[in-house]
């Protein structure tokens, strides 16, 4: 994926710390990026997401935030009915400082797109947005409302 086509791409980036906003906010613009929205956490980017007119075409989210974690807010966006709106096709990248399989599970069996540790390159960011949005799942609320809400808290 050139770094063109992203000019035509929405992003909401979600994370609680601003400096991590505006930093990837930055890398996303030098890749062409010129719709890219921000929330500080997963319960706001869950109503951004759910007011919004247009539809995201990616979602990038720390799972790690004080106010609502990535895990919970892709369970929110896989299981509500409010949901229904969103692009059923929209990438969600998950990123993290930390490495943790239990969280890279969670997130494959909530159909994550992708998982990204920080620090990353711009290039790794490209390379990362570009394959989830290659990367398309069959929506199976059933199977993530199953989830045990216990594996989406994380320390």
């Amino acid at each position: 994926m050139k770094a063109a086509v992203f000019a035509d791409l929405r992003f909401l980036v979600v994370d609680d710390d601003i400096s991590s906003i505006e930093g990837l906010s930055h890398l996303l613009g030098r890749l062409g990026a010129i719709k890219v929205s921000m929330a500080r956490s997963g319960h706001e980017a869950f109503e951004i997401l759910a007011k919004s007119r247009q539809r995201f075409d990616c979602l990038i989210s720390d799972v790690f935030m004080a106010d609502g974690n990535g895990l919970e807010l892709l369970h929110q966006i896989r299981t509500t009915s409010v949901a229904r709106s969103f692009r059923p096709d929209m990438s969600i990248v998950l990123m993290s400082g930390m490495a943790s399989a239990t969280i890279a599970d969670t997130a494959r069996r909530l159909d994550a797109n992708a998982f990204i540790v920080k620090p990353f390159t711009m290039h790794k960011l490209q390379a990362t947005i570009a394959a989830s949005r290659r990367r398309a799942f069959p929506l199976n609320r059933d199977r993530y409302i199953q989830i045990d809400t216990k594996e989406l808290q994380v320390a």
